[in-house]
């Protein structure tokens, strides 16, 4: 029997491969470069969070003993972080209440010298502080305070060697 217009023929089927596994590979390539991309993104922000390379943080107790000067107790916020280089050089940034800030410093530095509003070179801080090695201390040491609020006051220690 011969085949009419009307009739439907059946298409001829030969085993073989689809085009499905070419499309995966290439849609493959770009999805793992996404997923390391993101994968390289998350590691960066969770492995460090200091400011500069070659900061790492230390305890503030250590940061404050170089600079003789004592932890004040109501230090709250705080961080602290040692500069590695040729010479140490620790930061401590903290929020302490604004009236005990006059009675730390002067209970750290017994002899000298007393906080004051002038020559602090930043026009944001409120009062500062700068002092040779003191006391026998071979630190150099620099505090900057900013009011953040009639109670609460943003102190950054430094102390360094010279």
């Amino acid at each position: 029997m011969t085949p009419t217009d009307t009739e439907a023929v059946a298409e001829q089927t030969a085993p073989g491969g689809t085009r499905w596994g070419i499309f995966l590979t290439i849609l493959a390539v770009p999805t793992l470069v996404v997923a390391g991309l993101i994968a390289v993104l998350v590691a960066w922000l969770f492995t460090d969070d200091s400011v500069e390379a070659d900061v790492k943080k230390t305890s503030c107790a250590e940061a404050f003993a170089f600079g003789g000067a004592k932890v004040p107790e109501g230090m709250r916020d705080s961080w602290c972080g040692l500069q590695a280089g040729s010479e140490p050089r620790y930061e401590a940034r903290f929020r302490m209440p604004r009236a005990e800030i006059d009675a730390w410093v002067a209970a750290s530095f017994p002899q000298g010298p007393k906080l004051r509003t002038t020559q602090c070179g930043d026009a944001q801080v409120d009062v500062c502080l700068n002092a040779g090695p003191v006391a026998g201390e071979r630190a150099s040491v620099q505090i900057d305070v900013t009011h953040d609020s009639r109670k609460w006051s943003e102190v950054r220690f430094v102390t360094f060697t010279r």
